[in-house]
C-alpha cells in the first residue's frame, strides 16, 4: 500500500491501538528469520509478542527449525510426501493482559513481555531482539536491519486483507546477524528475515484460510515482502538496494488469480505434510511487475514448521515453508537482465483443514499394501 510518508517512525513501532472498536483484534511484534549458523546449519527462527484483545492475554511465542529435508514420491501413487526435520522447539508463554510494556526512549522504543521477549526498535530501522526461554534451551541476541521502506498494511487507513481481517502496520525485510545459544552451545548466525508490526481491528482465520501466502524473499541486490489472501487482497514491497528505489502497489490488488496485473505467486510440486494434515507447495515462482521492469524469483522449500499445532491440527493450520535455494532476475524494460544473488526467504501458508478421512491411506502410513490392482478402478 502506498502511503504519504512510508518512513517508519517510533510512533509506528510503539502503536498499541486504533480508533475503531476492536473486535477479534490483536497487536504483534513478530520476526521470521532465515539464517545460517557458523556450524553450517540452516536455521529458521521465529517469535512474536501477541497481545490478544478477546482473550485478554499477552502471549509470547518462541520457535525454531533446523536443517533440510526432502520430498519422496510414494510408490504406486500419484502423491508425494514431504519429510522435513520440522520444528525443533515451539514454546508459548501465556501472560495476563498488561504484561506487555512499551517504554519510549530518546532514539528508540523498548517493547517487552516478561523476560522471554524484548525488542528495542530504533529510529534508524533496526530492531534489537533479546529472546530467552529462561530454561537454558534457547537464547538469542539478534539484530534486524531493514532497508528502504516496508510493505505497509496502513497507518491512517487500514488494509482489508479479507472482509473480517482488518489491520494497520507493516512488514519489512532486512539483514539479520547475531548469536543464538542452544542448550549452552553458542552459534553465530547471519542471513535475512522479515519483521511485522500488526495492529488489527479484526481478524478471521477462516477467511484467511481460503489460502494465505505471507513471506519474504531477499537477494543481495533486492529485498521483497509480500502477501496474498485468496479470499481478499494481496500486496508487495520491492526495494532495490543498489538504486535505492522502492516499489509497491496502490493497495487495491485482488487476491489469487483474480488479479495478476502486478503480482503473481505460482505454487508447484505439491507434497503432503503429515504434521500439517495438508498439502504444501515445494516450489514457488513469484513475479512482480513494476514501472521499471519485471522481478522474478524461484524458490525451493527444504524444511517447514507448523504454527499452533500440538497434539491436534487446528481448523486453519499454518506452516512456515523455509527456502534453501532461491534464484532471481530483474528484467528491465529495455530487455537488460540483472541476475540476483544470495537468495533467501520463507513463506508462511494458511489453509482450511483437509480432513484425513477424505484422503488416501498412504499419505498417513509408510506401510505398503500389496495385492491385485485393477487399472480401471
Amino acid at each position: 500500500m502506498k502511503i504519504k510518508n512510508p518512513k517508519v517512525t517510533l510512533l509506528d513501532e510503539a502503536r498499541n491501538g486504533v480508533k475503531e472498536e476492536v473486535r477479534s483484534g490483536f497487536l504483534d511484534w513478530l520476526m521470521e528469520f532465515n539464517v545460517e549458523g557458523d556450524d553450517g546449519e540452516l536455521y529458521a527462527l521465529g517469535g512474536s509478542i501477541l497481545s490478544l484483545a478477546l482473550e485478554k492475554m499477552d502471549l509470547v511465542n518462541l520457535c525454531y527449525a533446523k536443517g533440510k529435508g526432502n520430498v519422496r514420491q510414494l510408490r504406486n501413487s500419484i502423491y508425494k510426501l514431504a519429510k522435513y526435520p520440522g520444528t525443533v522447539m515451539n514454546k508459548f508463554y501465556r501472560n495476563p493482559q498488561g504484561t506487555l510494556k512499551i517504554e519510549k526512549r530518546e532514539n528508540s522504543v523498548m517493547v517487552s513481555c516478561g523476560e522471554h521477549y524484548k525488542v528495542e526498535c530504533f529510529d534508524n530501522g533496526t530492531w534489537h531482539l533479546l529472546l530467552d526461554t529462561c530454561d537454558g534451551e534457547y537464547k538469542a541476541d539478534l539484530y534486524h536491519r531493514a532497508h528502504g521502506f516496508p510493505l505497509w498494511y496502513g497507518r491512517e487507513t487500514p488494509s482489508y486483507l479479507t472482509q473480517h481481517s482488518i489491520t494497520y502496520g507493516y512488514n519489512w525485510s532486512g539483514d539479520v546477524d547475531g548469536e543464538i545459544i542452544l542448550n549452552g552451545k553458542k552459534i553465530k548466525v547471519k542471513g535475512t528475515g522479515q519483521r511485522e508490526r500488526y495492529v488489527a481491528v479484526d481478524s478471521s482465520a477462516a477467511e484467511l484460510g481460503a489460502w494465505e501466502d505471507w513471506g519474504f524473499i531477499t537477494f543481495n541486490e533486492m529485498h521483497s515482502s509480500m502477501y496474498d489472501m485468496r479470499a481478499g487482497m494481496k500486496d508487495y514491497s520491492l526495494y532495490d538496494l543498489e538504486n535505492e528505489k522502492h516499489y509497491t502497489s496502490n493497495g487495491n490488488l485482488k487476491g489469487g488469480d483474480r488479479d495478476i496485473s502486478e503480482m503473481e505467486i505460482i505454487h508447484e510440486d505439491w507434497a503432503f505434510m503429515r504434521e500439517l494434515d495438508g498439502f504444501v507447495p515445494t516450489h514457488y515462482i513469484v513475479k512482480i511487475k513494476v514501472e521499471d521492469g519485471v522481478y522474478e524469483a524461484r524458490a525451493h522449500v527444504c524444511n517447514a514448521r507448523v504454527w499452533g499445532v500440538t497434539f491436534k491440527v487446528p481448523d486453519n493450520p499454518v506452516a512456515t515453508l523455509i527456502f534453501d535455494k532461491v534464484e532471481g532476475t530483474f528484467t528491465h524494460n529495455d530487455g537488460t537482465v540483472r541476475v540476483l544473488t544470495g537468495g533467501r526467504g520463507t513463506m508462511s501458508v494458511r489453509q482450511w483443514h483437509q480432513y484425513p478421512n477424505m484422503l488416501p491411506r498412504e499419505l498417513y502410513s509408510d506401510d505398503e499394501l500389496s495385492g491385485e490392482k485393477f487399472e480401471t478402478l
